[in-house]
């Protein structure tokens, strides 16, 4: 908006925790030592720089808003600054100002500065324009805040009487007219502009990058630090702050078509942020007051509202209303901050307490201005955030000293925490050695358990089966010819895993299995026919190898024990990336879902998940198969 928008950046803090003391005090002195000499060396705050004594100023209305000459009659006096509000209330309008001197004929050259009007205009000297502003009408160029500088020399400044003619289109509410004029001496005229431009343009522009980058900053910061919600309504209120003093360097009210409207969103976004302030301030001191957080909330949400459905002839009048609320609860927040950072010595407030003083100073500047209480144009509010950013980074500074010291402290104590950790892993970790050799022993013999029970196990039901069949019939042979197998077996499992050299072909170890299985079933009456297909060159690891030797093993075991088939058939084969084994007989058959079924049954399900095979048990009477399929290495 206009000048009189721009309401103090009281609120405008930086949230960290930290202690500061006398580097806060010496920084909070040199801060404010600071802001008051920028005050006194500027232009606009001295009453005595005003205007040149020289000038005759005269004032007229204008007809219209595309006016291009003033009319002849009408002129009145008046004194720069002029603002026309008093003069004619309720004016939107052309104001057309007319100032007359006399130039020395022995001065062949002078620099005129203006240092604003309000706040679209067109500036021409002896009838030659000079300036003009893009717009004239709604929606009217913001050249509210921008100082101008000419160089004047014949023919366009002449001896004796010259005249500067002033068009300015502006809005009664926000202070329409002009700003001081002054001519004089180049050197002193461009030396004026310059510290003009520099309050006015320069460091509005170089706060608002500070603001940017620290609301990044900021946000980054709350990103990686959930738990510090303070951080993240800092960020909130930066981006918010950069929004509406974006204001001090806006020149057009795009996207807009008119100022009313710019107007009503910069008095809103300073409502919200005000409620983002007190929600940082209340955070940074580890506070929660929900009933006066939703209070507050409740009422920028009214404010809000009521900017953008009031009327707009009556606009400027709510604009002004809420635009004193927010000024106002920033600086209450900022006051009743000051008081809880003297009563609570540990709060974290008081480190920055110094130049939210600071900030509070400025921003009472600013209101005053903003309601005319103080004849001026220019607003600090926005220039103090630099005071704001070095007490954060003085805060930031200590806190990262202060953990630099802790770190260091630490150190020692750390080494020896190490090393007694260290002494208490050892003797855990020879425990838990002696354990899990335990562990190993155990399941080694489990595993040769199991590996008897399968082999020699099978073996020996058979050979039991046979004597009690024909005990009077057996002979010597094949006496011996049983003790063989036995032997065998156990041949096969020190075959399987006392090897050294890898893998070896699936189809040598199967050819005395299969020798000896089909003699063992024959015995009994039990008819085994075999299918082998494509595992010739099959090779796999020795555990591997004996899991499935075990698990045809005791498969056919189970149809031995408790089958009671006449025919068993066996099938071995690699079907691309697996390998399948099944064994179906014609016996009894028995129930696959029984819960109390026996080692035998235990100890397929057990291999099965060793090898990482799918176990498919299928049975009902005259027909039981067992089916194992087994993916293969790439």
């Amino acid at each position: 908006m206009p000048h009189q928008e721009h309401l103090p950046q009281a609120g405008r803090q930086f949230a960290h925790r930290g202690r500061l003391r006398s580097a806060t005090a010496w920084l909070a002195a040199l801060s404010g030592a600071f802001v008051l000499l920028l005050l006194a060396a500027c232009p606009a705050f001295a009453a005595g720089e005003t205007a040149a004594p020289a000038l005759r100023v005269e004032a007229v209305r204008g007809t219209g808003w595309n006016d291009t000459a003033p009319p002849a009659e009408g002129w009145t006096p008046v004194a720069l600054p002029d603002s026309w509000a008093n003069r004619w209330p309720g004016f939107d309008g052309v104001v057309w100002y007319r100032l007359t001197w006399e130039q020395p004929e022995q001065a062949r050259e002078a620099g005129l500065l203006l240092h604003y009007l309000n706040m679209a205009g067109e500036v021409s000297l002896n009838g030659t324009t000079i300036s003009r502003d893009q717009s004239l009408v709604e929606p009217l160029t913001r050249a509210w805040n921008t100082p101008r500088y000419w160089l004047l020399a014949p023919p366009l400044l002449k001896p004796g009487t010259n005249t500067l003619l002033v068009r300015v289109s502006g809005l009664a509410p926000y202070q329409a007219g002009l700003g001081p004029v002054e001519i004089g001496e180049p050197a002193a005229m461009q030396s004026r502009f310059e510290r003009e431009r520099l309050v006015r343009h320069d460091l509005q522009v170089l706060g608002l990058a500070v603001s940017a980058a620290v609301s990044a900053f900021f946000a980054a910061w709350w990103w990686l630090r959930r738990r510090e919600t303070a951080y993240g309504w800092f960020a909130v209120m930066s981006v918010l702050w950069l929004l509406f003093a974006y204001n001090q360097i806006a020149t057009s009210p795009w996207p807009f078509n008119s100022n009313h409207h710019w107007q009503a969103l910069n008095t809103s976004l300073l409502l919200v942020f005000s409620v983002s302030y007190l929600l940082f301030v209340l955070r940074y001191c580890g506070r929660r007051l929900p009933r006066l957080e939703g209070a507050a909330a409740l009422v920028a949400l009214a404010g809000v509202l009521d900017l953008w459905l009031a009327p707009e002839p009556s606009l400027a009048a709510h604009r002004a209303i809420w635009t004193l609320v927010g000024g106002l609860t920033v600086i209450v927040v900022n006051s009743c901050a000051l008081v809880y950072g003297w009563r609570h010595r540990g709060s974290p407030v008081r480190s920055i307490a110094p130049f939210m003083a600071i900030s509070a100073v400025t921003g009472a500047h600013d209101l005053l201005v903003f309601t005319q209480v103080i004849d001026s144009n220019v607003y600090y509010t926005n220039m103090s955030s630099y005071v704001l950013l070095l007490g954060m980074a003085l805060t930031q500074a200590a806190r990262f000293a202060q953990s630099l010291r802790r770190i260091e402290n630490f150190n020692t104590e750390l080494i020896e925490e190490v090393n007694a950790a260290k002494a208490e892993l050892a003797a855990t970790l020879a425990q838990q050695h002696a354990l899990e050799l335990a562990h190993a022993r155990i399941g080694e013999r489990v595993n040769l358990v199991s590996d008897l029970h399968d082999g020699l196990g099978g073996m020996l039901v058979g050979s039991i089966a046979t004597l009690e069949r024909k005990p009077e019939n057996l002979s010597a042979p094949e006496l011996l010819a049983m003790l063989k197998r036995l032997r065998d077996d156990l041949r096969l499992i020190i075959d399987a895993t006392g090897r050294d050299d890898g893998a070896r072909a699936l189809g040598e170890l199967l050819v005395p299995m299969r020798h000896r299985s089909t003699e063992l079933l024959d015995a009994n009456g039990i008819d085994c026919r075999w299918q082998v297909s494509g595992i010739e060159t099959l090779e796999l690891p020795p555990s591997q190898s004996l899991d499935l030797m075990r698990f045809l093993q005791e498969a056919l075991t189970n149809v031995l024990k408790h089958s009671a088939s006449r025919r068993v058939d066996v099938t071995v084969a690699r079907a691309g990336a697996e390998l399948q084994l099944s064994v179906r007989d014609d016996g009894r058959g028995f129930a696959v879902d029984d819960r109390t079924a026996g080692a035998g049954l235990r100890s397929l399900r057990t291999r099965a998940r060793r090898l990482g095979a799918e176990l498919h048990l299928q049975s009902r009477p005259g027909e039981t198969r067992v089916a194992l399929r087994m993916p293969l290495a790439g």
